[in-house]
């Protein structure tokens, strides 16, 4: 079946951190879909498309797109779906008006909906979505009808009387709105003109996706060879399987590099996850020293990232020969969509934060035509959907995602000498905000990557605690907590919470950088949170940050990051068992210069799930 021939739902990027994951949700429900630039639909309208959605971004609505805009609403008669910045840009270029205040949203939000209306049939009329936003709709364009709003967004969705223009300014796509699936699939319907209740045709599933990427690798190696860097995760995994299976292994060269960052015995478990498939021709390289020696004295993240990349792609070129990739190889990389959205990949899209197969270096091999990523367009969970296809072991499957430059990306590095960026009115706002959930705080003097509007944040935790000994333990209050201070803070992007309470001198800021003193330390303080949660399958991804604060007696303060997601876009906060977190709070306390541990209580939106 020809892609061209696949008649689907075009999605228009316009920078959004997920474009993609929208036409990844259509393509779940069986039908195809493709991502466009607006400018791109105007030069040549996609005649194959039934319909259009939207997405969000990170910008303000300008006069520039809606005067586009207006050009490709004249020449397309399908409907046309928008989403946060879509649902904006429909509304203020047909007539309707925008505002940006105090009435910003990120996270989970109660909607209610009005009927009749096309995109909520047979949803309740009252549900939880997921909002990312700080500007929204005012004024709707004349016979348009309001559909729905929330607590402090009057205007949450419309439609237009002719059925053509839909706007929802919460996201559908993400995996933590209620009956998102159900609204994508409703306007899908319309587009189709099916009757309600009529299943979707389904053109678009998993065997299709696995064939179309076996026969890129072959059309794309020629007479090359392919070059894998095999961390041992489940995107590595995959790619080097789909590459034997596309090419055999005699094709097929895999290298494992130390870099003095990897978790408690991951180069055996590597060399375990080899033996399984049968694989022999993997080499191990040991760059411990390498890394140390370029990351010595950093604390800027994209500095870290940036050189822990290159030295990758250093690796590489030293692996293969004098001649490098140039002569006769291809390196293959694991790259999925979010790294990829994440580090700016597309037109308008925000950098949130440079992964590290996306430095300039990579960067440059790709425009060489060097680098084949077959996993470029997928999200996690379609990944070990691909791997399960093709008969990898569990064990691999559902490994928790670890990122490629290892622990280094979970050592917060910083300088004593660097102004922390904290007055008394951001601690004094902080606390006005606290006081109403019993809970006490203050403004960490770090900072940590974050994404709010689609664009990136580079802010400060908050510190939370119990104001009082009789406070109740309860999730839903933490939680809210969390929400209310990245909402109403701009200079706070995360929230995370202790079992005891501080003074604002208790924890002193002091340099830090990648020494192997650190990392060891943090090391021993994962493996052992690590073990404490194995087997609890809702915990998608748990991060342990090691921050640069310690007390007087030099004992150093950790964050535990156990998220629930499906997709990496976005996140959840998984609810321990307080029992459970006092156990691993108690049991890091053995590891040599460890104090404290910290639970994270951001969602993604506005917190990225690594902190760097």
């Amino acid at each position: 079946m020809r892609e061209k021939a696949l008649k689907g739902i075009g999605v228009v990027d316009f920078g959004g951190q997920y474009a993609h994951l929208i036409a990844r949700r259509i393509r779940e429900l069986g039908i195809y879909s493709r991502i466009y630039s607006l400018d791109e639909l105007i030069e040549a309208p996609a005649p194959t498309c039934v319909g259009y959605i939207l997405s969000g971004g990170p910008d303000t609505v300008s006069p520039v797109d809606e005067n586009v805009f207006k050009d490709f609403s004249s020449t397309v008669s399908v409907p046309v779906l928008g989403i946060c910045y879509g649902h904006q840009l429909i509304a203020s270029s047909l007539g309707g008006s925008m505002a940006r205040g105090s009435s910003s949203e990120f996270g989970r939000v109660v909607v209610n909906t009005f009927t009749p209306n096309i995109l909520f049939d047979d949803i309740p009329n009252r549900f939880h979505v997921w909002m990312s936003h700080r500007d929204h709709v005012v004024a709707i364009p004349e016979r348009f009808m309001r559909t729905a709003s929330s607590e402090n967004v009057e205007i949450a969705s419309y439609e237009s009387g002719n059925g053509r223009f839909f706007g929802l300014q919460f996201h559908p796509e993400v995996s933590h709105t209620e009956y998102g699936d159900r609204i994508l699939e409703n306007f899908v319907r319309h587009c189709l003109a099916l009757p309600r209740g009529h299943s979707l045709p389904r053109v678009w599933t998993s065997r299709l996706m696995h064939d179309r990427i076996i026969d890129d690798i072959r059309r794309r190696i020629g007479s090359d060879r392919l070059f894998l860097l095999v961390s041992g995760g489940v995107d590595s995994m995959v790619c080097l399987d789909l590459c034997i299976k596309a090419v055999g292994t005699d094709r097929v060269h895999a290298v494992h590099v130390d870099t003095g960052f990897m978790r408690h015995n991951e180069v055996q478990s590597v060399m375990s996850y080899m033996r399984d498939i049968s694989f022999d021709s993997m080499h191990i390289v040991y760059a411990a020293d390498d890394f140390y020696e370029s990351l010595s004295g950093i604390t800027d993240p994209e500095d870290k990232r940036k050189r822990i990349g290159k030295l990758f792609v250093d690796i590489v070129q030293r692996e293969v020969g004098p001649m490098g990739l140039d002569s006769g190889w291809l390196l293959v990389q694991g790259t999925i969509y979010p790294d990829r959205i994440e580090s700016g990949a597309t037109k308008r899209a925000e950098r949130i934060k440079t992964h590290h197969n996306r430095v300039p270096e990579i960067d440059a091999l790709i425009r060489r035509n060097r680098v084949i990523e077959p996993l470029r367009d997928l999200y996690k969970h379609e990944v070990r959907d691909l791997g399960a296809f093709m008969g990898l072991p569990e064990k691999i499957l559902n490994r928790h995602p670890f990122p490629g430059p290892g622990l280094a990306v979970r050592v917060i590095c910083s300088s004593a000498e660097e102004d922390p960026g904290i007055d008394e009115h951001m601690q004094r706002s902080l606390r006005e905000h606290l006081a109403s959930f019993e809970c006490d705080g203050m403004v960490l003097p770090i900072r940590s990557v974050g994404v709010q509007g689609d664009a990136r944040t580079y802010h400060h935790p908050a510190l939370i605690w119990d104001s009082s000994d009789d406070s109740r333990k309860d999730w839903s209050r933490y939680r809210a907590c969390a929400s209310r201070i990245v909402n109403r803070c701009e200079t706070i992007n995360r929230v995370i919470l202790s079992t005891r309470s501080f003074k604002t001198d208790d924890l002193i800021l002091r340099t830090c950088s990648l020494t192997n003193e650190i990392v060891e330390r943090l090391r021993r303080v994962d493996d052992i949170a690590t073990r404490k949660i194995e087997g609890i399958a809702d915990i998608w991804q748990m991060p342990v940050v090691s921050l640069p604060l310690f007390d007087s007696e030099n004992r150093q303060a950790f964050v535990l990051r156990p998220v629930c997601s499906r997709d990496a876009m976005t996140a959840d906060v998984y609810e321990m068992e307080w029992s459970l977190f006092q156990s691993i709070e108690y049991e890091i306390k053995t590891v040599d210069g460890a104090g404290y541990l910290f639970y994270d209580l951001t969602m993604k939106p506005p917190g990225t799930i690594e902190w760097e």
